[in-house]
């Protein structure tokens, strides 16, 4: 490559002397590649980008669809592990009977989740199922709402309202979508110590 960029000066004259000759019918860099791979040169050429860029933008947006709900998952997911570490240092920072009593709460928390394990678990089934169909199908609004209404039942409003905000996207004249959204942030925005 270094000897190739040495001489392109020199392969750029040659070229238009041929160039000139009538030998080539491509002119500044293409000749060079074309010198170098002619196969992939003629193979590109025959590539009819009209029709698959129907198709392209499809799967593009499918896969954005995907790395999208992805990100919403490590964002719930970060978003737990801050609460986590949040808690603990508002329970370490305060004297050692803080420190006992937040024991006792997790213990008890742990035996509430034993109880709702097979809530957790259908949760996630079902979490699953309807980002599996999002994925196959990122243009339907219900299946977001689906998601949203999903996520709001189970207390994760932040991710609630983003399946609520992407329903709207592609469904902007429903008014219950909008109403659910209001409901959302209203939940959102609410301070944590605060009663319903």
């Amino acid at each position: 490559m270094y000897i190739v960029w040495r001489k392109l000066p020199r392969l750029e004259e040659l070229a238009k002397f041929e160039g000139a000759n009538g030998m080539y019918a491509e002119s500044g860099w293409r000749h060079v590649f074309y010198d170098f791979c002619p196969e992939i040169w003629n193979w590109a050429k025959g590539v009819k980008v009209k029709e698959y860029k129907e198709s392209w933008f499809v799967e593009t947006e499918k896969l954005l669809r995907k790395f999208r709900l992805i990100s919403l998952k490590m964002d719930r997911f970060s978003d737990s592990l801050i609460k986590k570490i949040r808690k603990r240092k508002q329970t370490h920072s305060g004297n050692g009977n803080d420190f006992t009593f937040s024991v006792i709460e997790e213990s008890k928390n742990q035996q509430n989740t034993e109880v709702t394990s097979d809530d957790k678990t259908e949760f996630k089934k079902t979490e699953q199922r309807l980002i599996i169909e999002i994925a196959k199908n990122p243009k339907n609004a219900v299946l977001y709402e689906e998601l949203g209404d999903l996520y709001s039942q189970v207390g994760e409003h932040k991710d609630a309202k983003e399946s609520y905000e992407a329903a709207i996207e592609l469904n902007s004249n429903s008014e219950e979508l909008k109403k659910k959204l209001s409901a959302a942030l209203e939940k959102l925005n609410k301070p944590e110590g605060s009663q319903n």
